[in-house]
């Protein structure tokens, strides 16, 4: 029998405490919703009974692409562009190995045209790199949040681009992340 030490967590960064997904369950009011959200996965009680994962994992992100982000450096691998329709690739082509993510962006000009029916103006939301950044940006540097899986690499595959995805670009990055035939 031994005593086991408490691990170092919460992680030191700066953003750490707005990502409410890895908090603790909160106490107190046990009716307010926020306090029966938080925490639900219980990462920060996995971290101090088992430490952060460090086995190498792979996780595809299939999404509006990534962006280049100092948490996510030296975390992504070579990724692919799935996004088939060129008007709403927003990248000047249609797929191609760069999951870059230029913006999922919509303009009033886009809006003129008939294949944004349904669209609405809107900003880019880089959705794509949030979510690589909760599953892999690195923890204790100092720099915005930390991911679940701090030692995770990200294969980005772009399915979704301005107006959302179409489903067979889905299907069709869901299948390459796999390894299988496109």
């Amino acid at each position: 029998n031994r005593r086991e030490r408490r691990l170092q967590v919460p992680p030191t960064d700066p953003l750490f405490a707005n990502q409410w997904w890895l908090q603790p369950v909160a106490g107190g009011n046990a009716n307010a919703i926020e306090s029966r959200l938080r925490g639900v996965a219980g990462f920060q009680a996995a971290w101090a009974r088992f430490g952060l994962p460090t086995a190498p994992t792979v996780v595809a992100v299939l999404d509006t692409g990534i962006t280049v982000h100092d948490d996510l450096d030296n975390r992504v691998l070579p990724g692919f562009d799935f996004v088939s329709g060129v008007e709403y690739a927003n990248d000047g082509d249609g797929r191609d190995a760069d999951a870059s993510d230029p913006g999922d962006y919509v303009t009033a000009g886009d809006l003129a045209n008939p294949a944004f029916n349904g669209c609405q103006a809107e900003d880019s939301s880089w959705h794509g790199t949030i979510v690589a950044g909760m599953v892999a940006a690195k923890a204790n540097n100092g720099v915005g949040g930390a991911g679940i899986h701090g030692s995770a690499k990200i294969l980005p595959v772009r399915v979704a681009g301005k107006c959302g995805a179409e489903v067979a670009d889905i299907v069709d990055g869901m299948r390459w992340a796999g390894g299988l035939a496109v």
